[in-house]
């Protein structure tokens, strides 16, 4: 394998030889540079894979820097050099894949946090090659083509995709609807719930006028329950397992409706392993969409979440007038043909399932 290119950017020497010391010994190639200017350049000669960039320099931040890069199609994994961790969590909902406080950490987190980056990027280019390879653009539809244009024309597949918000603001909702049009699609789906029995899921299901019991009888539709083990085990380890295994049977789409009970007592590391492994998962072909309630993490921990998924669509409940609608923000969704960015109102309704409401009549 190829040797790691990396590039280094800080105005500070001081910061620049640490961490060119730190990397000592490790299969790569290290440049460094002082100024973010230089460092656009030297990253289009040397095509480096991962840039270290202090987010706070003269002239050209980290961030501006970052920004540069993607927009001329650069696909380099940027860590940022930040003072602060508010600092270092902006620039990872930049666009940035994680950060370094300065002062600099210890040598073996340095080159821990490197690896991780090195891996991430490695999982990506997987992820671009799989899609590339595909005849037609294949799409995650909701069999919704006005909801499926909010999002930016569907869900590409081979994406990780968070699915967060409050209660009752519509992600289960929003998560049948996607499992029916993927179904109508010709996709096989496992749908791991811990809402729902089988009956009840069905049930719930023709509620919102989508009927997949045919789907279920063929086993098209795979629905498993589960419950949250108490016992010392990571649960999330063997949820993980068991999405492999449903992979492995021959599922195009993998569902978890909620991973909110998995994660509410569980150390931020494990969580990030486990978006980790679906990531995975997805530059092998598959597609998983992950269900989880916005408080069941702290805000630091969704960051890093929604910087390894490729889609990400956040839901809530507002006031509109004497009623309250549910409103969906489509963060991002990497790959779409479309552009993204949309906000959505839209309401439950008996019988009809989800219906977009104009944003005036929401608000009047």
């Amino acid at each position: 394998m190829e040797a790691l290119r990396l590039l280094i950017v800080d105005d500070d020497e001081a910061v620049r030889q640490a961490l060119m010391q730190t990397l000592q010994g490790e299969d790569c190639q290290v440049a460094a540079v002082a100024t973010g200017e230089e460092a656009l350049r030297q990253a289009a000669d040397t095509r480096a894979d991962i840039v270290i960039a202090d987010v706070k320099m003269p002239g050209m931040g980290g961030l501006e820097l970052l920004r540069l890069l993607r927009a001329r199609g650069d696909d380099a994994m940027v860590l940022a050099l930040a003072d602060s961790a508010d600092v270092g969590r902006r620039a990872v909902q930049e666009g940035a894949f994680d950060y370094l406080l300065k002062p600099l950490a210890e040598a073996a987190e340095i080159r821990h946090t490197i690896r991780r980056a090195l891996e991430r990027y490695e999982l990506e280019k997987r992820q671009a090659a799989w899609r590339a390879a595909q005849h037609e653009r294949a799409v995650v539809s909701t069999g919704n083509a006005e909801i499926d244009a909010k999002m930016g024309g569907g869900i590409p597949l081979g994406s990780l995709t968070l699915i967060d918000g409050h209660s009752h603001a519509g992600k289960s909702v929003l998560t049948q609807q996607m499992v029916w049009g993927s179904l109508r699609e010709g996709y096989r789906l496992s749908y791991f719930t811990t809402e729902n029995t089988v009956k009840s899921l069905v049930r719930q299901m023709q509620s919102l006028n989508i009927d997949v019991l045919d789907y279920i009888l063929l086993r098209r539709l795979r629905v498993i329950p589960m419950e949250v083990a108490s016992s010392r085990q990571s649960n999330l380890t063997t949820l993980l397992a068991a999405i492999r295994s449903e992979r492995t049977r021959g599922s195009d789409i993998l569902v978890v409706d909620a991973l909110t009970p998995f994660v509410l007592s569980t150390q931020a590391p494990e969580v990030v392993s486990f978006f980790e492994g679906c990531k995975r998962l997805c530059s092998e072909g598959a597609t998983t969409l992950c269900v989880m309630h916005s408080h069941a993490v702290s805000g630091e921990l969704l960051v890093r979440l929604t910087s390894l998924c490729d889609a990400h669509l956040s839901l809530r409940t507002e006031e509109a007038g004497n009623r309250l609608i549910k409103v969906m923000e489509v963060a991002k969704v990497r790959g779409a043909s479309r552009n993204t960015g949309n906000i959505v109102s839209f309401e439950i309704e008996p019988g009809l399932g989800m219906r977009i409401i104009p944003i005036s009549k929401a608000q009047g």
